[in-house]
């Protein structure tokens, strides 16, 4: 008996699952390298075009978002925008909050701050009528203890 060799049928290492591999990742290798080099000519596109003044995007981005949003989607953008150009995001935030919040909203933020600076103000006094009442209670079960 003598071996034939059709050259059709692939041979026994053209048929193993480690040739099978090796041929798809490199088909999945040249697919994305394709890919790659079509985004790169894409960008060098937009780079290659007029420059943009960057603070007027941000201003136009920001406002777009921040457009009939809340008190949310209002300090997200203004924080966002602040921090692009450089001042204080989280004092823009808050203003962001400030426009974008409701009339409620506004009142219960100012009935806080108020509470805040009634507490400030009365806590050394507070405090001070706690120290009193347990000097007091203090002196009366030491006078308890000894008459007793």
């Amino acid at each position: 008996m003598t071996a034939t060799i059709d050259k059709d049928r692939p041979t026994m290492a053209e048929a193993s699952p480690g040739a099978a591999f090796g041929t798809i990742v490199s088909s999945a290798i040249s697919v994305v390298s394709a890919k790659v080099d079509d985004w790169s000519s894409k960008l060098e596109g937009v780079g290659a075009a007029a420059p943009v003044d960057a603070t007027a995007a941000v201003d136009e981005v920001a406002d777009t978002v921040a457009e009939g949003g809340g008190a949310k989607r209002q300090a997200g953008a203004r924080g966002v925008k602040a921090g692009l150009e450089g001042k204080n995001p989280v004092w823009a935030a808050i203003k962001g909050a400030w426009t974008g919040g409701s009339i409620a909203v506004r009142a219960a933020v100012v009935a806080a701050g108020v509470a805040l600076l009634l507490l400030l103000a009365l806590s050394p006094v507070l405090l001070l009528v706690f120290l009193l009442s347990a000097l007091v209670v203090a002196a009366a079960s030491k006078a308890r203890s000894a008459s007793a």
